[in-house]
């Protein structure tokens, strides 16, 4: 299980038998599907080092985004796997609250971002702080 999240809210959709990895370890791997994976001779991917709480709630959103992303995948080839759409239906819920969550606490992450409509450009610029 991931050291840093919690992933119980998925766990209704898919049996812990299943083929899928949790969405930390298939990000790592690049892969969610568990019996698609083949690692690289000896290679292991790599751990990476969470330092704040804003690259914590960036890599959750990331992690989630790309298990969305490989379900959307799946279901491409695979429309009539209810179980799979489910889950992918709460991949995406769980993706857009954390990115509300980010965007709320740390600012928008894409251009076209609800959080863009408030204009702030001239409010202040990160190096006109004295944090840099």
């Amino acid at each position: 299980m991931n050291q840093y999240y919690d992933y119980e809210w998925m766990r209704g959709y898919v049996p812990s038998s299943s083929k899928l990895f949790q969405p930390d370890i298939a990000f790592r791997n690049g892969n969610l599907f568990s019996n698609l994976y083949q690692g690289y001779k000896n290679y292991k991917p790599a751990t990476l080092n969470i330092s704040s709480e804003k690259e914590r709630k960036m890599m959750e959103l990331s992690e989630v985004c790309f298990a969305a992303h490989e379900l959307n995948l799946y279901l491409d080839i695979h429309p009539e796997d209810r179980s799979m759409f489910l889950l992918f239906k709460d991949y995406q819920k769980k993706a857009d609250q954390l990115k509300r969550e980010y965007e709320e606490k740390y600012g928008p992450l894409c251009v076209d971002s609800e959080m863009n409509n408030n204009y702030s450009w001239n409010q202040s610029w990160p190096w006109e702080e004295n944090n840099v």
